[in-house]
């Protein structure tokens, strides 16, 4: 089981677009998958209530119950995702502490590059490694490059995918799929796809082997 928590302290981020995306991308992959919503605003559950299908699992919980939860989660859950409230706080560091790999999703956004390094303190405490993900990024401009090079000055990786602002992530959540499902073909599916094809080469799992 790998549990990927997506982290940061800004709101609107995109942690609940990155999270039901990448657990519709496993499911895609023929993997049992789980989201865990720990956010108050409950987004990644009102996304799997519009979805009105069994998979994947979404369970809202409390930071304190998270380890029993992930126990309790079938065995054969090949990923879990948890999604996290836009704050530093106990809920925040619990998905820190449980996590197997962590992204921190940062528009190319001057503000959200200040509060970058808030997020990245937190999951230093938690003696863990991230990886921030360029998420909603504009379709032209420099502005990938110009953020790249300011999160560069952090030491921290980055996923060697950028996610951009597109509107079939919008259109998708709104009828509780994600973009893989809603438009195939659309950059944002191959977009998502190329990340978790990522993420599951720094799991070391094959394609086949699902």
């Amino acid at each position: 089981m790998h549990v990927i928590s997506i982290v940061s302290q800004k709101g609107g981020a995109g942690k609940t677009t990155l999270t039901t995306n990448l657990a519709v991308a496993a499911l895609k992959s023929g993997a049992k998958v789980a989201i865990v919503d720990l956010d108050p605003q409950a987004t990644a559950a009102n996304w799997g209530d519009r979805r009105q299908a069994e998979t994947p699992v979404i369970v809202s919980a409390q930071a304190a119950r998270l380890p029993q939860l992930l126990k309790q989660l079938d065995p054969r859950t090949r990923w879990v995702f948890i999604d996290t409230p836009p704050a530093i706080s106990n809920t925040t560091m619990a998905a820190v502490r449980v996590a197997d790999g962590i992204l921190v999703p940062c528009r190319a956004a001057i503000f959200d590059l200040d509060t970058l390094g808030a997020t990245l303190e937190l999951i230093q405490l938690g003696r863990k490694i991230a990886t921030v993900v360029l998420n909603a990024v504009p379709h032209r401009g420099q502005d990938v490059a110009e953020a790249s090079a300011a999160i560069a000055g952090y030491g921290i990786a980055i996923a060697p995918v950028a996610v951009g602002h597109r509107a079939t992530f919008q259109h998708a959540a709104t009828v509780g799929l994600g973009a893989l499902e809603y438009e195939p073909n659309s950059k944002a599916a191959r977009e998502i796809g190329a990340l978790f094809d990522w993420l599951r080469t720094a799991f070391r799992e094959d394609r086949s082997d699902a």
